[in-house]
């Protein structure tokens, strides 16, 4: 019996070819993406859950009181991570980094820069990094050493066997490779190619041995005993500050879950919102279902329209035996072999298309194909894809009566062509929503991609401070302007697209009690600032190399201005980092961190020791091609053994929008996506109301209808559909997507004519869709339609 359905199945299937590749192809595609978006979803929920303590892995973090909010941060002090592993049994275990920067490493004639991480040795316990070879015990028995991955070892060693080898780091430290660890997977916040010990950090930068309670430059992670009640310790942790170090105890300490922190990274006042990347895997998760879902539209309706050519299949079948429960069964069966065939496809279109889709979102996903729980949730998504696309043909099919069928005068009627009605308006909703909400993310995107920076981003390259351009900057700078490479270049702390971290402790004049805790952005530079960066002055002067006093001089952006209440800033004289500082100029405030928030206070001082980042202003007489090529030789020469790296600083700002324009780019996709599967299912409707209405149209024709009337009368049902849709994808969509814009404060609004736009698509692409069976039902001919009565 099942080798007879089987027969029967592929018998159809081949028969109607097209509708089979319709049905077949729109599932399988529908799948694939529903496919990759899955893989994103199950990629972001197992991030940084791959150690065997993860549900005991903590962070320290802790609240400071801002401007009248709480802001969180995991910045901490040096001394912290001692003093809670002596002070609180419930910790085992604690452990201090850096942060993971880029560092130059030397091996004979090979030099690259490599992501570092410096950490203390119980690091090695609290994450249990995979050792392939040497092992964690003795890694770090030598102050010079340092622990490799995989790929790490293989770009600096290449073939050889780098154990016991020694290299030289950011060509002042000598360091011997005493361990080899597996690369970190790709969903993984430790992504570093080089371990370095706490030990040796401290060698080379002795001031980290003392450094203060209140230099919250590092990070500690904290592995708790089993059992611990995080509530209460975090209870604990709060008085931490006051007690051990009462000039910073507004700073309260809590210990939050390191692998809850990609996902729920976003804190409000002091506590976690439950927000974060989550977001957009739950978004994610609704295209995946959204996409399937339609999907399994198009097949119920595309089965549904071949009814009448099946009818009297179903009425011979019942006449000689058949119950309603094997036809049921039949159906059902047709419909997961075609569900089986559509993942084969799903599967191959998934390998074609992931390098796209991981091009789009960053990421490098691959197909599990080793893994069990793959196929099995491959295997169980495509059952209930098939039993879900197969239920209502099936049990619509067996439901005819042999008697009428067998006739020719079983007709489905407005009863039946209702449901398949639900269903369009249910895709075009859908869809309604997707084009709705891409059109208000690209109208956000463009808003503040246009909202003006501040300061000339065009031909502004930055480069490390590494080597003797650190020590000698000045004439770095000169010779690469008489090479004509460059028209100006300034040194600062970091990149001038983000902030350099706060600073607070600051005083001045007229200022209100507790003033001196809110914090405040900086940046630091030496000279040549303002025409560097094309910012604007609203008062007084920049940085002038001539002028010895204003080696302990600053400048104000107008926000901090602002929140000083300063009448008279030029002149005016505010503590910074411990020592008293004249204001010489005001800049116009500049976007420092998001293009979608208000400009925050930001003191420019002029410090020695504190330069990381050489900007330069590229020669615009030049093309970039040119320039570069002339930049480099000048960096060569003081710098022969570092690799000219360099970064431009337009595409560094653009990353600021990275996440709108993944948004815009991802709903653009499926948006198209969900308009073509759409147009599948309201191609299947459109060809089962024709079949319906065969006669009616005959008779038409012969009472003098037109083709445009006829054309007119099928297409305005259709019509009624896509409105209804509109108004609920669109209260839905305005709903979701005001929620959405209120996140900025600087946000488009949602105009009239996003609405007007978006029921436009939605009808042309109706109007496209069905007007092809439409006219193919209005030019046939009655005589064939009407002979039979």
């Amino acid at each position: 019996m099942i080798r007879n359905y089987f027969k029967i199945a592929f018998r159809n299937l081949a028969k109607h070819k097209l509708f089979s590749l319709i049905n077949i192809g729109g599932l399988g595609v529908g799948m694939a993406v529903s496919f990759m978006l899955l893989l994103y979803v199950y990629n972001e929920f197992s991030y940084d859950k791959m150690y065997i303590n993860q549900d005991r892995i903590y962070q320290v973090w802790r609240n400071q009181s801002s401007n009248g909010e709480i802001q969180s941060g995991n910045g901490m002090s040096v001394p912290v991570a001692e003093a809670i592993r002596k002070n609180y049994p419930e910790i085992a275990l604690t452990a201090r980094t850096n942060w993971i920067n880029g560092s130059l490493f030397n091996y004979k004639e090979k030099s690259l820069n490599l992501n570092m991480l410096s950490a203390d040795p119980s690091l090695l316990d609290i994450f249990n990094f995979e050792f392939v070879q040497g092992n964690k015990a003795s890694a770090f028995t030598d102050v010079a050493s340092v622990i490799v991955t995989q790929s790490g070892a293989k770009a600096i060693f290449g073939n050889a066997d780098p154990m016991g080898k020694t290299l030289k780091i950011n060509n002042t430290r000598s360091a011997k490779v005493t361990g080899i660890i597996k690369d970190m997977p790709e969903n993984s916040s430790m992504k570093f190619s080089v371990l370095g010990s706490w030990a040796m950090l401290e060698a080379d930068e002795p001031w980290i041995k003392t450094s203060s309670w209140n230099n919250y430059a590092f990070q500690t992670f904290v592995m708790v005993k089993p059992g611990v009640d995080l509530n209460k310790l975090n209870g604990k942790l709060s008085g931490f500050m006051a007690k051990y170090n009462p000039g910073g105890k507004e700073n309260k300490l809590f210990l939050y879950q390191f692998s809850k922190q990609h996902l729920y990274g976003e804190f409000k006042n002091g506590v976690s919102t439950g927000g974060g990347v989550i977001e957009y895997v739950r978004l994610f998760m609704f295209l995946a279902i959204g996409i399937l879902l339609i999907a399994c539209i198009n097949f119920m309706n595309l089965s549904t329209a071949r009814s009448e050519t099946r009818s009297r299949e179903v009425g011979v079948r019942k006449v000689v035996g058949a119950s309603r429960f094997a036809i049921i069964r039949q159906f059902m069966g047709e419909s997961l072999l075609m569900c089986i065939v559509s993942f084969g496809l799903a599967l191959v279109l998934v390998i074609l298309l992931l390098p796209y889709f991981n091009g789009i979102i960053s990421k490098n996903l691959t197909v599990p194909y080793n893994a069990p729980f793959f196929w099995i949730a491959g295997l169980c998504i495509t059952l209930i894809t098939g039993i879900i696309a197969g239920s209502y043909p099936a049990l619509f099919m067996s439901s005819f009566k042999p008697v009428k069928v067998l006739k020719g005068i079983n007709k489905a009627g407005k009863a039946t062509l209702r449901p398949r009605q639900v269903l369009v308006i249910v895709q075009f909703s859908f869809a309604t929503c997707l084009i709705l909400s891409t059109i208000l993310i690209y109208k956000q995107l463009n808003f503040i991609k246009n909202r003006p920076a501040g300061y000339d981003k065009n031909g502004l390259v930055e480069i490390s401070l590494n080597g003797r351009l650190y020590t000698e900057f000045e004439s770095f700078r000169r010779d690469a302007i008489a090479s004509g490479a460059i028209t100006d270049a300034a040194s600062t702390s970091n990149t001038i697209t983000s902030n350099g971290g706060a600073s607070w402790g600051i005083k001045w004049p007229g200022q209100l009690p507790g003033e001196d805790k809110l914090p405040v952005e900086q940046i630091v530079t030496n000279y040549h600032f303002t025409k560097t960066f094309g910012l604007k002055l609203a008062d007084g002067r920049d940085f002038d190399i001539a002028r010895p006093s204003d080696s302990s001089a600053i400048m104000l952006n107008e926000a901090a201005v602002k929140m000083m209440r300063l009448k008279e800033p030029i002149g005016a004289v505010i503590n910074w980092q411990g020592a008293d500082r004249t204001i010489v100029g005001v800049l116009k405030n500049y976007i420092v961190n998001s293009p979608t928030e208000a400009a925050k206070p930001l003191i420019v001082g002029n410090l020695k020791g504190w330069a990381g980042m050489a900007s330069v202003r590229l020669n615009k007489a030049l093309s970039i091609s040119e320039a570069i090529d002339k930049l480099g030789a000048v960096y060569k020469k003081y710098n022969p053994d570092f690799p000219f790296d360099y970064k431009f600083v337009d595409e560094e700002y653009s990353k600021k929008f990275r996440t709108e324009q993944l948004l815009g780019t991802l709903s653009n996709s499926f948006t198209a996506l969900a308009i073509v599967l759409s147009c599948l299912g309201l191609f299947g409707l459109a060809s089962f109301s024709a079949e319906q209405r065969r006669k009616e149209i005959g008779i038409r024709k012969v009472l003098g209808a037109t083709t445009a009337n006829l054309w007119f009368n099928l297409s305005k049902e259709f019509v009624q559909l896509v409105i209804i849709a509109f108004i609920i994808g669109g209260a839905v969509s305005w709903h979701f997507m005001d929620q959405w814009l209120h996140k900025y404060t600087y946000r488009t609004n949602i105009s009239l004519w996003v609405f007007i736009a978006t029921i436009a698509i939605s009808l042309a692409v109706t109007l496209l869709t069905v007007s092809w069976q439409a006219i193919k039902a209005a030019l046939s001919n009655p005589v064939k339609s009407l002979r039979s009565e």
